[in-house]
């Protein structure tokens, strides 16, 4: 029986699934690039090519990575998603399974990869359980695009402010954060509560704490879990109305000037070593 939380994301993602690559920011041009070389990174390192994608959608980290690895198995519980990943490299193998109970071996895979999945889950606890079982000795595991409490919490201590005294890009940020559910529920005729049970770490918990997650990595067995802070506050409006180079230089004075500035980042990115 799946749980409430699985439920939920099975309604969600499949009324969305035909048209989440259009959507999705992720796809954007430019994060697609920062993605890609990411993953080009990863290859770099890991000690073999079998790599293994938790919540893998639509393909999204697939298609990314598909003429890197020799070997690529994705993991999804919503079948819709699942029918839209390309399968045409041959090298792919789609799993529509929970992540918390992988069909795989231990020490299967070289590198794990899970991209804006883990804040669907109630409790990411056993899934990285599973990740860490699943992987060779040495491997590599991947998690990106992942909400900051830090700043899910500074956004929200803003939502009473007179707007007269925000700037657009912060009530903009605003509605992002906090009022996008109740709008996917009247886009998609769906029950009050039903979107935010899907964005469960996200939008009831109010994000993943880096520290924490850190914690609970090295608990479950990895040796090492670097963290990333990702895209400060108005990125998008500095480098679409800018310059990539205005945005570059903004990212390195904000990380100078960590920890004091990773309540700006809106993401967590996670690299793992087993």
């Amino acid at each position: 029986m799946l749980s409430e939380i699985v439920q939920a994301n099975v309604l969600v993602h499949s009324l969305l699934a035909e048209t989440y690559n259009a959507n999705e920011p992720q796809f954007r041009p430019e994060n697609q690039a920062k993605v890609r070389r990411n993953l080009e990174q990863l290859r770099q390192t890991a000690k073999g090519d079998r790599l293994l994608d938790v919540g893998c959608g639509t393909g999204f980290v697939i298609n990314l990575a598909k003429d890197l690895f020799g070997e690529i198995h994705g993991v999804d519980i919503t079948q819709a998603m699942l029918d839209q990943v390309d399968l045409s490299s041959g090298n792919i193998t789609l799993h529509n399974t929970v992540a918390e109970h992988l069909p795989f071996a231990d020490d299967s895979f070289d590198v794990v990869t899970a991209y804006s999945f883990l804040h669907h889950l109630e409790d990411y606890r056993p899934v990285l359980a599973e990740m860490q079982r699943v992987l060779k000795p040495g491997g590599l595991v991947y998690i990106d695009q992942e909400p900051n409490r830090q700043f899910w919490q500074a956004i929200a201590s803003l939502e009473h402010s007179e707007p007269a005294n925000l700037s657009d890009i912060l009530r903009k940020e605003i509605d992002s954060v906090l009022h996008i559910d109740a709008r996917m529920e009247a886009e998609l005729n769906l029950e009050q509560g039903v979107f935010s049970k899907a964005e469960y770490i996200k939008s009831i918990q109010g994000g993943i704490d880096a520290r924490e997650f850190q914690a609970i990595a090295r608990k479950v067995g990895f040796s090492d879990c670097q963290v990333r802070f990702e895209w400060f506050l108005g990125q998008a409006a500095v480098l679409h109305g800018q310059s990539t180079a205005a945005a570059e230089a903004i990212e390195a004075h904000l990380r100078r000037i960590s920890p004091l500035s990773d309540q700006l980042f809106k993401y967590l990115q996670f690299m793992l070593v087993n």
